[in-house]
């Protein structure tokens, strides 16, 4: 995978994509695996924005149940197999435990009659041959049990708990990633670091995309038959200058905010536990309630979240704060006293935007948006050759892309064959039983790698890990250990580079790797990566230095 900026003026495409998160890559995937030729850029790193920030959960929709909102259940059921489906190294079950209270809603029957009609509706969730992707039927259990399997959680009015199962990802930046080299295989043009900076409009009609490489500054156009606006919320810096006047805007920012705390609080579990809710309005006073916190068990680590709040700003401009972390983490402890976290077990903090259709006046919480959105520009403002699509849900994002190319083939007048993103493996996903596959490739110990190596690289890398260990056919020392990593090895970092298009350091600390996904690495690890990097893209010893603070400055809160 190759970043050819000259290719990318030269040609004219069926379809540009302007966005890399998860809607954007999903998009792009689809449309080239149906015959298009697609060209997707984003002004930043592939996934660097909304999409980094996640519980690692991919959710079957158990809480739409609520609202009897059954359609968007089955979505998500179907989407979470899926995912289990295509990219079988990186998605699989894991068990979910919610604590029942005395209170009527939240009570054991409650629970109990919510779990039977999620297992109902959930069917067809155990379709896959893959005995390790199995999601056993829900149910509830006695306070006594709970107790044990959540030590130290305590509340007055505690009945029990309830227990179902759901997904989650091993690495989430892998799996978009996935993505985005599936559909480079498959003939897409791909660029990272590339800014749409305007609409190219002729006639009523979109027909391209001018655009800035951020690295060098240098301006050039795409052409292109349609365009699509998956840039999140970007989407209305997009569509600022269409028509020549302010647009309706199409997102308006909501934060969320996860943090990742270095211990394991909830043992194999993920779970959904009760917090406080305060919000002071502009007048002093105070409305008091609860808010379900979501507690996820991760590689040794717990992600908790997520703290919703409205957002005034702009988006460059946004920065986790240290105030923001201590609060949420002081509800947090409310909530589950037991774990007792302190605010140095805090290490890491993921922290991007979601739609919300404004705050409730009663309660001053966000109002988050519930449904995606398509926009047929030549519906809603005459000019044809332009969809923004506003996504509000990583798990679903495949099937919003589906329904995005069936738009954009309809107004190409094109007969492309159905989607079949359903049923393709990713890249790295050709594997049948997963559990088999990395068991094999631990006894076969290549290069003499230990266990905790070769789960690693099965996970992240799947059936593609070979990508990497031919490294070692050149050189052995590239499939030796980086300096105070655990089990990322030198080569990721070179193949990083080479075939994975990582431009900056915090591209392959953040994104191509997972050296810094919960933490910072230290400054070895980031010495020894920067040199690696540097070697490889030209860089001198003041670039070297920049690039290392960088890294550093995103572990510091503002």
């Amino acid at each position: 995978m190759k970043r050819d900026l000259n290719k990318l003026a030269a040609e004219k495409y069926d379809l540009v994509v302007i966005g890399a998160g998860i809607y954007g890559v999903a998009t792009a995937w689809d449309a080239t695996s149906r015959g298009l030729k697609v060209a997707r850029i984003d002004k930043g790193d592939f996934g660097n924005a909304t999409s980094a920030n996640s519980l690692k959960t991919i959710h079957g929709g158990l809480r739409y149940l609520q609202n009897l909102d059954l359609k968007r259940m089955r979505e998500s059921i179907y989407e979470r197999r899926v995912l289990m489906h295509i990219a079988p190294n990186l998605v699989y079950p894991i068990p979910v435990i919610m604590p029942t209270y005395s209170n009527k809603l939240k009570s054991r029957p409650a629970l109990a009659a919510a779990l039977l009609a999620n297992d109902i509706v959930s069917f067809d969730r155990n379709k896959l041959s893959d005995q390790h992707k199995f999601m056993p039927r829900g149910h509830t259990m006695s306070k006594k049990k709970l107790r044990e399997e959540i030590p130290g959680y305590d509340k007055y009015n505690l009945n029990g708990g309830a227990l179902w199962y759901d997904c989650q990802c091993y690495n989430t930046e892998r799996l978009l990633l996935s993505f985005v080299i599936s559909a480079a295989e498959k003939g897409a043009d791909i660029a990272n670091y590339v800014k749409a900076t305007d609409l190219i409009i002729k006639e009523q009609r979109v027909t391209g995309v001018k655009v800035q490489d951020t690295l060098t500054g240098d301006d050039f156009e795409i052409q292109s038959k349609i365009v699509v606006n998956d840039s999140g919320p970007w989407v209305d810096d997009i569509l600022a200058s269409l028509n020549g006047k302010a647009a309706e805007k199409e997102f308006n920012l909501s934060t969320a905010m996860n943090l990742v705390v270095n211990r394991n609080i909830m043992g194999k579990y993920a779970g959904g536990i009760s917090g406080p809710y305060k919000h002071i309005f502009e007048d002093g006073s105070v409305y008091k309630d609860f808010r379900m916190l979501f507690f996820a068990s991760w590689r040794g680590k717990t992600i908790i979240g997520t703290n919703h709040r409205p957002y005034n700003g702009t988006q460059d401009e946004y920065k986790v704060t240290e105030r923001e972390i201590q609060d949420f983490l002081a509800d947090v402890n409310i909530a589950h006293p037991g774990a007792n976290i302190k605010r140095e077990e805090v290490t890491y903090w993921y922290g991007g935007f979601l739609p919300m259709t404004g705050t409730n006046p009663k309660t001053g919480e966000v109002q988050l948006v519930r449904h995606y959105k398509f926009l047929d520009h030549s519906v809603k403002d005459k000019i044809d050759g332009l969809i923004s699509v506003v996504g509000v849900k990583y798990t679903t994002a495949r099937d919003v892309a589906k329904k995005t190319i069936d738009l954009v083939a309809r107004k190409l007048n094109k007969d492309t064959p159905k989607s079949k993103t359903d049923i393709t493996r990713l890249y790295g996903g050709e594997i049948d039983q997963f559990e088999e596959f990395m068991n094999n490739n631990i006894n076969v110990k290549p290069y003499d790698l230990d266990e905790s190596v070769m789960r690693h690289l099965s996970y992240n890398y799947g059936s593609a890990l070979g990508d990497i260990l031919q490294y070692g056919e050149q050189d052995k020392n590239w499939v030796q250990k980086l300096t105070g990593a655990e089990e990322v090895l030198r080569a990721e970092v070179l193949h990083g580079v080479k075939d994975e298009m990582a431009q900056k350091l915090s591209d392959i600390i953040l994104r191509r790797t997972d050296l810094g996904s919960a933490g910072n690495p230290g400054e070895p690890t980031l010495k020894e990566v920067a040199q690696i990097m540097g070697k490889e893209l030209g860089w001198n010893e003041a670039k070297i230095k920049q690039e290392i603070e960088d890294v550093k400055q995103i572990y510091i809160p503002a």
